[in-house]
């Protein structure tokens, strides 16, 4: 077996378990135990490990020193950055009162940046809606997307023979597509909108909406949402087959 397995490599552990060790070795006054081990290597070895322990001691002071004057320096740091806001604060004041600009120039310092202008969260665009072949609606839309922002999708259906309803939350997503599982029989039309949700809170206003309707939409060829008649019909076709599905 090598030594690397029977022998600690971290310091922590290795330290004292090297201690332990040797003065097991050395023995007390009953002299060292037989191990094959001479007077003098013994003698060697104490020495070597007397000399690592005092220099593990010393570095170990050093590091902790190091810790605890890097915890005052941080401390007289922000003591400092704290005052000599303050003071910048009046210059500014002063500057502000006096109405003279050359304050800062004499004082070499900046004159403070006109606050910026809320954030705003852009607004998505180029909606698009596909009919899948399981009776659903694949709904994709183009957004300049920041990290951590997601997308709310509001939903609006209208039965037929019926008023639109009211726009109804559908989902939050963080890509640029979503799919509606959940399309309902007879219904004449189905539209959607996205707005933009960034990680402080902000948000966009809404899209434009896009609508897919199941029948002609003004032009006696295509829906509203380009899709022909035919497509229409299977998507209704393949939502009467899903439904059949879940009640079978």
């Amino acid at each position: 077996m090598s030594q690397s397995t029977r022998v600690p490599r971290r310091l922590d552990q290795f330290v004292p378990w090297l201690i332990s060790r040797v003065d097991l070795w050395n023995g007390g006054q009953a002299g060292p135990p037989d191990i094959g081990l001479s007077a003098q290597q013994l003698a060697d070895l104490t020495a070597l490990r007397d000399d690592f322990v005092q220099k593990y001691n010393d570095a170990k002071a050093a590091r902790d020193s190091s810790k605890a004057k890097t915890v005052l320096q941080h401390e007289a740091y922000e003591a400092l950055r704290s005052v000599l806001g303050g003071d910048i604060d009046i210059i500014d004041g002063y500057a502000k009162a006096t109405g003279d600009m050359g304050v800062y120039a004499r004082a070499q310092l900046d004159p403070p940046k006109d606050p910026t202008p809320r954030e705003t969260a852009p607004v998505p665009e180029g909606l698009e809606i596909r009919a899948s072949s399981f009776g659903d609606l694949v709904l994709t839309f183009e957004a300049n997307k920041g990290q951590g922002s997601v997308f709310i999708i509001q939903r609006q259906l209208r039965a037929i023979g019926q008023e639109p309803g009211v726009w109804t939350y559908a989902d939050t997503v963080s890509e640029k597509t979503w799919t509606d599982t959940s399309v309902p029989n007879g219904v004449a039309s189905v539209r959607y909108r996205v707005r933009t949700k960034l990680t402080n809170g902000v948000l966009s206003d809404w899209s434009e909406d896009k609508g897919f309707f199941y029948g002609t939409g003004g032009s006696g060829a295509t829906s509203a949402a380009g899709v022909t008649i035919e497509d229409a019909q299977a998507l209704k076709d393949a939502q009467t087959a899903k439904g059949a599905e879940k009640a079978g």
